[in-house]
């Protein structure tokens, strides 16, 4: 199958199949998961609305239903790949396929290019992944945003879900911080775990165990004993901004609410790094903030 991809000739050089095997569990069931729901709906879990929606889709394109989670990013792909042929097959023997372009054009707009930008950008920022998923992973954007382009018509506008001002509450404390940074229509992008371990070796602070927003909390907390909240929020905000060239392409309509919130998430953590320390001068002002938990 890899060596059926275009330019991987070079990438596959001195990887074995159970190398790549163990990749693709270790990145793409635990690192960065690959469905839409994780990143553009309000709690980030799997399900809902959203998958829903793309199990209406496959159904309106003739396609059997595929059990639980129909928005992976394999699904989609496979459903583009259906949509594709069947627009070609129609073409060759003189049908029209108007209808067939318009499913595919939701598929694209309403769902595909809503978060793929999003899950390279993720997968390009997590730790060990081999060169060829890197490439492979650009090919599939590239050439998503390379079909959209055969399509006529503007996608319409939309967004993601409602921001909430965390700095806003009072009681905010670092548990909200890290939670809100945790989910990936808030931030704005999504954050690996192993970036954020990556991050916090880099500053020579520990990160803790647990879930990414647990991840996150400690790398706050660490970072607040040692008087390097600044320097936490300057790594963090650096990784919001690499995000930014994965929506390079995409159509501003589809694109704007992902830099728009990415743009607020920058801002934030700004704001975070500018709070200075007690009068004290032993502890960051975050730190003693209450942390209730929700």
């Amino acid at each position: 199958l890899w060596e059926g991809i275009p330019d991987c000739d070079g990438l596959l050089a001195g990887i074995s199949a159970e190398q790549l095997a163990e990749a693709h569990t270790r990145l793409l069931v635990l690192e960065v998961p690959a469905y839409e729901s994780v990143y553009r709906s309000a709690d980030g879990l799997l399900g809902g609305d959203i998958s829903a929606a793309v199990a209406d889709l496959r159904l309106r394109s003739g396609l059997s239903p595929v059990g639980e989670n129909p928005d992976h990013l394999a699904h989609e792909l496979g459903l583009l790949a259906f949509l594709v042929g069947a627009s070609s097959d129609a073409k060759r023997d003189g049908v029209s396929h108007a209808h067939i372009l318009e499913l595919e054009r939701s598929l694209l707009d309403e769902h595909l290019l809503r978060w793929l930008p999003a899950w390279v950008a993720a997968l390009a920022s997590a730790a060990e992944v081999p060169g060829v998923f890197l490439h492979v992973s650009r090919l599939m954007l590239d050439l998503v945003l390379l079909e959209r382009q055969h399509l006529l018509g503007e996608p319409s506008r939309w967004e993601l879900p409602l921001r909430v001002e965390v700095l806003e509450n009072p009681r905010a404390g670092l548990v909200d911080i890290a939670e809100h940074l945790a989910l990936a229509s808030q931030a704005g992008g999504y954050f690996p775990r192993s970036a954020l371990v990556r991050i916090g070796r880099s500053l020579d602070i520990p990160a803790g165990f647990g879930s990414r927003a647990d991840t996150l909390e400690g790398l706050f907390r660490n970072a607040a004993h040692y008087q390097l909240v600044p320097q936490l929020c300057a790594a963090l905000e650096a990784e919001a901004a690499g995000w930014e060239s994965y929506w390079a392409g995409v159509p501003p309509q589809v694109c704007g609410p992902w830099l728009m919130r990415i743009s607020d998430t920058r801002a934030l953590l700004r704001r975070v790094a500018s709070r200075r320390r007690g009068r004290t001068g032993s502890a960051h002002p975050w730190v003693r903030a209450p942390l209730p938990r929700i």
